[in-house]
């Protein structure tokens, strides 16, 4: 009994080991099968044994897959994606500004930003075309570019200022075209949006066009002095007139009343002298006058002539 014992003790460990043995090379077949994703990415694995390229996920959620162990996977961001391009004193964006030359030969600087995504579908072929990832620098730059500089050539500098949304509009529009119509990008790229940040002119046209408008405002400032002037002039002129108008009109007047007065009394009274009879009417209107205005005192010094001396 003793010998069997012995015999059967190295056996049992012996399967023992290999047991172990196969659990570790499952562990690690596992572990290099097994990966994941996560929301926004897709997984293009890549198979040297089969020559497969398969694509998995669609960015919408995160996840885990199963892939041989010899596979190669590479995760490309599919979500959203921006490329800023501007240039300023302080350093440049993602890329720097777009240099570009108006209609009229004036050489501009756009600021753009621009938004777009992989569409997922897409993801494969995309990879094989450009198996190092590299598409934004080898082909969406230079399409921006390109696209930016035929855009503006149509324009002047004087329009890409009046102009700049409706320039946004259309750059947008070609760049949807351009990316469709380059083979190597055909249908992965989404254009989701292009900002136009700022068309940089200049400095010495900005001050030109500055110093023009300056001397625009003055001109319309001076036209419109000048026009205000003419109508204060003319409604002063016309107040005058109307002001004589109405003073001759007021004297006619007053003439006629007194002359009818005179009348009046000298058909009452025939033995008075018309001459001295006109004067004393005179002299006691004025009287009336003076009375009536409440502005000051006077005195009367009785005499052939009857002064009234007024006391101001």
């Amino acid at each position: 009994m003793e010998r069997r014992f012995n015999f059967e003790r190295p056996r049992i460990e012996g399967i023992a080991v290999i047991i172990i043995a196969l659990l570790v090379i499952a562990g690690g077949v596992l572990f290099f099968s097994i990966d994941r994703i996560t929301v926004g990415y897709v997984a293009v694995i890549v198979d040297p044994v089969f020559g497969s390229t398969n694509v998995v996920g669609t960015g919408q959620n995160a996840q885990y897959f199963i892939k041989a162990p010899w596979a190669s996977v590479f995760k490309i961001y599919i979500a959203t994606d921006s490329i800023h391009m501007w240039s300023d004193v302080t350093g440049q964006g993602d890329f720097p500004a777009v240099e570009s030359l108006t209609k009229d030969g004036l050489k501009v600087d756009v600021d753009i930003t621009i938004r777009w995504s992989i569409d997922p579908l897409y993801a494969g072929e995309l990879y094989r075309r450009y198996p190092r990832l590299d598409w934004k620098d080898r082909a969406i730059i230079p399409i921006i570019r390109e696209t930016i500089r035929n855009l503006l050539v149509d324009y002047t500098a004087i329009e890409t200022i009046e102009l700049r949304q409706a320039i946004g509009t259309v750059l947008k529009q070609n760049l949807r075209e351009a990316f469709t119509n380059e083979q190597s990008l055909q249908n992965a790229i989404l254009l989701d949006a292009v900002n136009i940040r700022k068309i940089d002119l200049p400095t010495t046209f900005v001050e030109a066009i500055e110093e023009k408008l300056a001397a625009e405002q003055l001109a319309i400032a001076a036209e419109f002095n000048k026009t205000r002037q003419l109508v204060l002039a003319d409604a002063n002129a016309q107040s005058a007139v109307k002001e004589a108008e109405g003073q001759a009109e007021s004297r006619l007047i007053l003439a006629n009343s007194t002359r009818e007065a005179i009348s009046i009394i000298s058909s009452v009274n025939p033995e008075l002298n018309n001459t001295e009879l006109t004067k004393l009417y005179l002299y006691l209107e004025t009287l009336r006058d003076i009375a009536r205005s409440g502005q000051g005192q006077f005195i009367i010094v009785p005499d052939e002539s009857q002064y009234i001396l007024p006391i101001r």
